[in-house]
């Protein structure tokens, strides 16, 4: 989702049904960047400025899914332009890839708004693409699902669910589900007694740099053609997404931890509160040439969300492999995710 510095200062035709009362006026930060213009209407890019106003409307919300967090969407900008409108009082974002514009989230904000918003959403984008399937939410969660049940103006489809685990369970690792975990960690702490741990710091960037080349070095090697190309592609992606995360580390109100062997950065994560009851961890990873590095830091790293409820880990993308690792950690609960189109006639 690449927040580029395109200009999009061309009307793209009027706006039908949308009122001057539907569109909310709200103080904004000056941005250098320009606006995306539909019609009479500016959509406000979405910066590290826009955290206080996300925040602000998401206040309201008790959500386990990852998605509905600044942070989230904020460090993936790094393919698509991010944008966003207040629309009967709900916060509603809007991503740009190419010239298909799509929302990332369904508006955020009271529920008797929320569907209003919806319909005026879809207007802008339908005005704005080329063609009507194009416009959608791509991540919702149930909850505002269910305010369309009952509506045939909506099509949902399921989307990959979160993996949420119990806190307590992740640290203490307790039980028979867990032997094999502990006996990976065991294994971990014998062969590098020297390691240890340090909160992630300035410092320790140009090593998470260089840990991510040599993972990416040692990923590469049975991978080849089509399998290479999209692997490479989504690192960048990936890549870019840790890079602006660093930057605006404290800002987005991210915890990390590095694990240091010989003075050398072999692994780092880190993540946020989604809210009091759960967490979020955004990004792992550890050198592949030490074993049960992974399993050693992720349990630690679950200590430092002792407070909350829950742990979530996002998706699997599909992976079977990925699927598997993240089963094998006993999830407590699924964070069902769902994409919204409108019904066409």
């Amino acid at each position: 989702m690449l927040a580029n510095n395109a200009e999009f200062d061309e009307p793209r035709g009027t706006v039908p049904m949308i009122s001057s009362s539907a569109v909310d006026s709200h103080p904004a930060p000056q941005f250098s960047r320009c606006h995306l213009s539909i019609g009479d209407y500016q959509l406000t890019p979405l910066t590290i400025e826009s955290k206080g106003v996300f925040d602000h409307y998401l206040s309201s919300t008790d959500c386990v899914v990852s998605d509905l967090s600044f942070t989230n969407n904020f460090i993936w900008m790094n393919r698509m332009s991010g944008f966003y409108l207040i629309i009967d009082d709900c916060f509603c974002l809007f991503s740009l890839n190419g010239d298909r514009l799509t929302m990332l989230l369904p508006p955020i904000g009271g529920a008797p708004h929320q569907v209003n918003a919806l319909r005026v959403c879809f207007e802008l984008m339908d005005l704005y693409n080329r063609r009507r399937h194009w416009s959608m939410v791509e991540y919702s969660n149930k909850s505002f699902v269910q305010l369309l049940e009952g509506d045939a103006e909506w099509v949902t489809e399921s989307v990959f669910s979160d993996y949420i685990y119990n806190t307590e369970e992740l640290i203490e690792l307790r039980g028979n589900a867990y032997k094999t975990k502990r006996n990976e960690i065991n294994q971990f702490m014998r062969s590098c007694p020297q390691h240890r741990l340090e909160p992630l710091q300035p410092q320790h960037h140009d090593g998470i740099r260089e840990l991510q080349n040599t993972w990416l070095r040692d990923r590469i090697q049975n991978l080849s053609g089509a399998n290479l190309a999209n692997f490479l592609a989504t690192v960048e992606m990936e890549r870019q997404g840790i890079e602006r995360a660093l930057e605006h580390f404290d800002v987005l109100g991210l915890v990390g931890l590095c694990l240091i062997i010989d003075d050398k950065v072999e692994g780092f994560t880190f993540g946020e509160r989604i809210n009091s009851r759960v967490a979020s961890i955004l990004f792992e990873k550890t050198n592949f040439a030490i074993p049960a590095a992974a399993q050693y830091l992720f349990r630690e790293f679950s200590r430092c969300f002792a407070d909350c409820t829950y742990i979530n880990v996002g998706d699997d993308l599909g992976l079977e492999n990925l699927r598997r690792v993240k089963m094998s950690y006993r999830p407590a609960m699924f964070g069902e995710r769902f994409a919204i189109r409108r019904r066409v006639s």
